[in-house]
């Protein structure tokens, strides 16, 4: 069984009957949705068409929202619809992130994540969904599409359907017919000319849409005019994370080459110091992200619930791990044996915790489907490149406090610059790395970077300041210099860092 809609596009009137029925049967918080209409316009006055799209949760086939969840709070039933049992989830957003429709909510009472689940209550007991039965035009019309002699099927095989961001790979199993595609294409319509009755909310989001807007009429001549908003949903805390995340891998990595068990000069109470340092990274990522759950409550959810689906779950074994591998590491600094056979063992066996810690955020990223600019291709080699960079630049600022020899701050300084390459590789080539079948998406928000609203900032501090200045200070043989491009280099990478977050979500996906 497959329970999904067809929404029929010739009957809607726009009414916000399903909306309120929805909201008044579910108990739906005020500013928060699980089905709602978009209202988008084409044309010049005087010949003007105004069209609706009913939107919501598409109860996918593959439905990502279940892969990422770290809890398992998020299943597919054996009806084909994907609910959420609130009693698992942490509030993670992940889910939100995951969904390329929109159709999740963070429940601002509770915490934790709710979306359609077919009116399940009703369901159950031989009811259709609310939306349905309050449609005055009967344009709303519930079944099983894996019934071939339903209704739905019958629509679907007549050919004239279709469905939202197929190319997403998560099988949708709500069908529109007849809709305009504006409607449920949002790379073919901007807001930033206003809405009906009011303007939209001020943020980034529409700051985005205007810089946009003469590119998006002149392609489609469409606007939208009337949209429920969905803000931003990671902000500082997941930049923060980012950032001391890299300093926390970073650190070792760097630090490791030119320890004395390695044939370095770094050794004793200094290279206690670099471990104390990236351990204190580690928990400051820790609680960063933890802090950013709205049940922090039920952090530990993440290991006594786990779904090992989410690279949210295998990332935080790789911090625990690396946390407790650095930590013994450390011990056997305090005791004089991290010289030994054993220690050696273990630094080499941190080495892999600490790669992965830095870089399991890109498969994370890839599980987001509904955040097309952080699926892009290479961003793994990208993180370990800013981990590199992030901890040589550290190595390189603490190098007068470390004592380091000129031959131990020439090496980390070369472990650095292969850091910038990576980063700035991937940073200058960031337009050609579109996932498969996103290209359209993947480039309206790499242009928002290159030519748009964060351009000034991207080519001012993460290019000019964070990559090519300390470039150019590396590469002369003064350790002054060196310290300086370490600044450099750390500004621009938090900049870039926080791009990423921030104009991966800058831009309306429905």
């Amino acid at each position: 069984m497959q329970l999904g809609f067809v929404i029929d596009h010739s009957r809607c009137i726009g009414c916000h009957a399903c909306t309120v029925a929805c909201k008044s049967e579910n108990d739906v918080p005020l500013g928060s949705f699980r089905t709602w209409v978009k209202y988008t316009e084409e044309g010049q006055f005087p010949q003007v068409k105004r069209s609706f799209a009913v939107l919501r949760c598409n109860q996918c086939t593959k439905p990502p929202c279940v892969d990422i969840c770290p809890t398992g709070a998020l299943k597919k039933g054996a009806d084909g619809i994907v609910d959420i049992n609130p009693a698992a989830c942490i509030g993670c957003k992940s889910c939100m992130h995951g969904c390329p429709y929109d159709a999740l909510y963070i429940n601002p009472d509770t915490g934790t994540a709710q979306k359609c689940h077919f009116c399940a209550h009703r369901t159950e007991v031989g009811l259709a969904p609310a939306c349905a039965v309050v449609c005055p035009t009967e344009a709303i019309i519930p079944g099983d599409f894996d019934d071939p002699n339903s209704r739905v099927s019958q629509m679907k095989k007549a050919g004239a359907t279709q469905a939202r961001k197929v190319e997403a790979g998560t099988g949708p199993n709500v069908f529109y017919k007849e809709v305009a595609e504006a409607g449920i294409q949002p790379n073919l319509t901007s807001s930033a000319g206003g809405y009906l009755w009011s303007q939209p909310l001020p943020n980034v989001q529409l700051q985005a849409e205007r810089a946009l807007q003469d590119e998006l009429e002149a392609k489609a001549k469409a606007r939208t005019v009337y949209n429920v908003d969905h803000p931003p949903l990671w902000g500082g805390k997941i930049v923060g994370y980012l950032f001391t995340k890299s300093l926390a891998a970073g650190l070792f990595l760097a630090a490791l080459p030119i320890t004395a068990p390695f044939g370095g000069a770094l050794g004793g109470g200094a290279l206690l110091a670099v471990l104390a340092l990236a351990l204190f990274f580690l928990t400051a990522t820790t609680g960063l992200l933890i802090g950013d759950l709205k049940r922090p409550d039920r952090f530990y959810y993440l290991l006594t619930r786990g779904n090992w689906k989410s690279w949210l779950v295998k990332g935080t074994v790789f911090l625990m791990g690396y946390g407790a591998l650095l930590s013994l590491y450390a011990l056997l600094v305090v005791l004089g044996q991290h010289g030994s056979g054993f220690g050696q063992a273990v630094a080499f066996l941190t080495l892999p915790f600490a790669t992965g810690a830095a870089v399991y955020t890109a498969w994370l990223f890839g599980q987001a489907k509904g955040r097309v600019f952080w699926m892009k291709r290479g961003l793994a080699a990208q993180l370990f490149g800013q981990a590199l960079l992030a901890g040589g630049a550290g190595m390189l600022l603490l190098s007068p406090l470390l004592g380091l020899d000129a031959e131990s701050a020439s090496l980390v300084r070369w472990i650095a610059c292969l850091g910038l390459a990576l980063h700035g590789l991937f940073t200058l080539a960031e337009a050609k790395l579109s996932p498969p079948k996103r290209e359209v998406e993947y480039a309206r928000v790499a242009h928002l970077i290159s030519h748009g609203i964060f351009a000034k900032r991207h080519w001012g501090i993460g290019v000019a300041l964070g990559l090519v200045l300390p470039a150019l200070l590396w590469l002369v043989p003064v350790p002054a210099l060196w310290t300086l491009g370490a600044l450099a280099a750390l500004i621009g990478l938090y900049s870039e860092e926080d791009l990423l977050v921030r104009a991966g979500q800058a831009l309306p996906i429905s």
